[in-house]
């Protein structure tokens, strides 16, 4: 279990918890992918930071400078280490693109001394409110404002503008939120802010107290889906686009088979079939009968429901095929509500069912209460070891099939 944890490894956890256990659990020493990307933006902020660090004792930093400060840092770096996104864009065009965002944002915001700075690249340590759970966060410029608001500010590099309600700008921002006012009580109005610089736009929110409440209530969540994952060594791979970065991908279950099939491909070795290729045949097979299955079940859906209307527009009980006969009867039946069809109702029949001591009648939702209740440990630690004395450890396989089409879609 992890003694302190950040918005990054959360959001590792929720992206891909394999990849959480390879980085954050194992701890796994693997050559590091540095993306174009992700280098551009460390670039960018330390720029930002040494711009604000001089700013606020009074020295501007010549933009001529800036810029130098900014390519000492790429230099830092062996070109050939970087991942680039595609075959259209160079290092040399991300290094220019930090240039044009540098100097943009130079020539508005100089001299730099706007305000109070507090600190950039600032790293806190906070307790998660009501949890033995410790977090760090690092922010990258917290400032007081002349109008008495200390604002929290996150520097953007990337292509996508976020939206103030999204669940990734709370999340983070949030999270950075419970740190300053743990660290610094006395700061009574706070504003979050995202500056995306290649669009030059800021989005700015103020969280309310129930959003802060509900966001430390989803944060104890997933630290405790993390340490429970640990426990039963549950960390399943999330296939996305953020795979093709992946520093991890020859490890990963998810990555492995196609990665040792293409190298068999490659070396050309006549040897006999392989394990990757039996299983490569294997898979091709079982595709094949799962789609010419759900097209079977499809259909036969399809053809059930015809058949009940026409046996009801005919008014008969038998329709008579080539090779036998279907049987088509309408048996009229009485049946309570359902939770499903109707949710208030089936809440007002709960209800009285109760009310006339017909709890017996009621089946345990077993999976719901694993999921909603004793995974998420909702309630004091004397009654979740009573229900941990019915808790059995149990292997559910599932094989699920994806066409090509819908891989290769979904890796675009």
């Amino acid at each position: 279990m992890l003694s302190t944890y950040s918005y990054s490894a959360l959001n590792t956890f929720r992206t891909c918890p394999r990849k959480f256990k390879f980085q954050y659990v194992e701890k796994l020493d693997v050559p590091k992918r540095v993306t174009a990307d992700t280098y551009l933006g460390n670039a960018v902020h330390r720029t930002l930071a040494r711009l604000y660090q001089l700013g606020s004792d009074g020295i501007v930093w010549p933009l001529e400078d800036t810029i130098l400060f900014y390519r000492d840092e790429w230099e830092k770096l062996d070109r050939k280490t970087i991942t680039l996104i595609d075959e259209y864009h160079t290092v040399d065009d991300y290094i220019r693109l930090g240039e044009e965002m540098l100097a943009r944002y130079y020539e508005r915001y100089q001299p730099f001394d706007e305000g109070t700075l507090l600190g950039t690249e600032l790293r806190l340590r906070l307790s998660l409110p009501d949890t033995p759970f410790k977090f760090t966060a690092i922010i990258d410029r917290l400032w007081k404002r002349d109008d008495g608001v200390v604002e929290i500010r996150d520097y953007k590099t990337g292509r996508r503008l976020a939206k103030p309600h999204e669940e990734a700008f709370l999340y983070q921002m949030g999270l950075y939120q419970l740190a300053v006012q743990e660290n610094y009580p006395q700061f009574e109005k706070i504003e979050l802010a995202q500056h995306f610089l290649r669009m030059d736009e800021v989005v700015s929110y103020r969280m309310r107290l129930d959003e802060l409440e509900e966001l430390t209530e989803d944060i104890r969540v997933t630290v405790v889906e993390a340490i429970e994952a640990e426990r039963l060594d549950e960390f399943p791979p999330k296939e996305s686009p953020l795979c093709h970065y992946c520093a991890y991908s020859s490890l990963c279950p998810a990555k492995r088979h196609q990665l040792t099939l293409e190298e068999a491909k490659r070396q050309s070795v006549d040897s006999g079939r392989t394990p990757e290729e039996e299983a490569y045949e294997l898979a091709t097979r079982f595709i094949e009968v799962d789609r010419n299955k759900k097209q079977l079940e499809a259909e036969h859906k399809v053809l059930k429901s015809e058949l009940i209307e026409t046996a009801r527009v005919m008014d008969v009980t038998k329709i008579v095929g080539e090779n036998g006969d279907i049987r088509v009867t309408f048996d009229p039946k009485e049946e309570f509500v359902t939770k499903t069809k109707a949710p208030g109702e089936f809440a007002e029949l709960s209800h009285l069912a109760r009310q006339l001591d017909l709890d017996e009648y009621f089946v345990l939702d077993g999976k719901a209460l694993m999921k909603d209740v004793y995974r998420k440990r909702r309630l004091d630690e004397e009654e979740l070891v009573k229900l941990k004395e019915f808790v059995v450890e149990a292997e559910h396989p599932r094989v699920t099939a994806k066409l090509k089409q819908e891989r290769e879609s979904g890796e675009d």
